[in-house]
């Protein structure tokens, strides 16, 4: 019988050996928690990185290790000065009941926004004071700059993702305790869809009890955190750090060409001339590394072409924007929105074409021009819209004329004149005369 215990209580590590990823911060964690307990005073520990990657687990796996109480706040219990100073103040200045150290734990401090008054300088001045361990946690130190005073205080510890083999070997063990058939496959599927983020694995692994499948994992939808394209463009152009440049493009839906020709349209507008020339010069060193992409098809260059594009463009601003210009939509993007119907009009008839001459629908293509030519021969006209089935809109298309062109319309029904003339020539045997033959 599957337990009614939420997994990600129930697998929470309970050692330090159990803790997934990140080893050098845990590592770096052990050696500060013994030198508080030998009463070596320590600088805080601020923890920060993506959801799930284990920052509160392993702030409460030592307090359980070393035997400390765990004092946690979030950021929500911090609203003011006055209060931060009445409850943390307390809590870090006194021992716990028996004696022992306690743990202090601000979780989630990025959670303080700009009503929170004088909350982060309440937080150094109590970090200063501290008689005991203090860890802070967040998910992005830098997009505060608010919580630089913090930075400065703390000992940085920046959790990356947990890499998804580590999470499948996980899961596994947990469907081998809990009894749930898995396919190896799909384990390591949804290992790979929750981006380095236990905390939604193990829910997803519950979820999916008794019975994990490729069909089931595909049903769950990605935790991928998107982004529309102006948030993305603001990053680039008036973002702070590349950190913030870097994340806002990889949690993006749009595919990075696009966001390229974003790029690309708004330099001008965004940036002065100086630094609109760096940035289309980063901009074109992408461009040629997109082009041997496509020649040699090595698609690893694609970690030089990606920055150079958006990070690259980003640091060739030597000084801050601060007004705002409104973003302009891809100039090519709305010339290819416009002439969309034109193009697949032209795939229409060279679909016709290349069945008839027996080629791809590429090279008929290439032979439109010279269909178009030959079109406007009253001696091959009708036989060609005949032979080729062609209808008004295509006619139209090839002759640059409207669909509803009185010579549109004729030469049509020329052709389906010249088509009840052969059905009745085949009829009586006879040869039919075709491209003036």
């Amino acid at each position: 019988m599957l337990s009614s215990q939420l997994f990600t209580d129930k697998y929470a590590p309970s050692t330090f050996e159990q803790f997934i990823g990140n080893v050098e911060i845990v590592d770096k964690a052990r050696l500060w928690a013994s030198n508080w307990n030998s009463n070596k005073p320590q600088k805080p520990l601020f923890f920060f990185g993506a959801p799930g990657v284990g920052k509160t687990a392993l702030a409460f796996l030592i307090a359980k290790e070393f035997g400390w109480q765990l004092f946690e706040m979030n950021a929500s219990d911090l609203r003011d000065k006055e209060s931060i100073a009445r409850i943390a103040g307390a809590a870090t200045l006194n021992s716990s009941l028996f004696g022992n150290k306690r743990l202090i734990l601000l979780d989630e401090v990025d959670g303080l926004g700009s009503n929170d008054r004088g909350g982060a300088g309440a937080i150094v001045s109590i970090l200063k004071e501290a008689s005991n361990p203090v860890i802070l946690t967040a998910n992005d130190i830098y997009a505060d700059k608010n919580l630089a005073p913090l930075r400065t205080a703390c000992e940085l510890c920046d959790f990356k993702k947990i890499n998804y083999l580590s999470i499948a070997k996980r899961l596994r063990e947990i469907c081998a305790l809990e009894n749930i058939e898995f396919d190896e496959d799909a384990v390591k599927e949804l290992a790979r869809n929750c981006s380095g983020d236990m905390r939604s694995a193990l829910l997803d692994i519950q979820s999916l009890s008794p019975k994990v499948t490729p069909d089931n994992v595909n049903a769950l939808s990605y935790r991928e955190r998107k982004e529309k394209i102006f948030p993305v463009m603001s990053r680039i152009f008036k973002g702070k750090n590349l950190r913030e440049v870097r994340e806002a493009v990889d949690a993006s839906e749009v595919s990075v060409d696009t966001i390229a020709l974003w790029v690309e349209e708004n330099i001008p507008r965004q940036y002065d001339n100086i630094d609109a020339a760096s940035a289309f010069d980063s901009l074109s060193k992408s461009d040629i590394f997109n082009g041997r992409i496509r020649i040699r098809q090595h698609w690893g260059f694609l970690k030089y072409s990606i920055p150079l594009a958006t990070a690259g463009v980003a640091l060739a601003r030597s000084k801050d924007y601060h007004s705002f210009i409104p973003l302009s939509f891809p100039t090519i993007l709305s010339s290819l929105s416009a002439s969309s119907p034109k193009r697949e009009l032209r795939k229409l008839i060279a679909g016709k074409i290349g069945e008839k001459m027996h080629s791809s629908r590429r090279d008929a293509i290439k032979d439109l021009p010279f269909l178009a030519m030959l079109l406007g021969d009253e001696k091959y006209a009708k036989s060609l819209v005949w032979f080729f089935d062609l209808e008004e809109k295509e006619v139209a298309f090839l002759l640059g004329k409207k669909p509803d062109n009185k010579d549109v319309e004729e030469l049509v029904k020329e052709a389906k004149k010249l088509e009840k003339e052969i059905v009745i020539e085949k009829l009586h045997g006879k040869q039919s005369t075709l491209f003036g033959a």
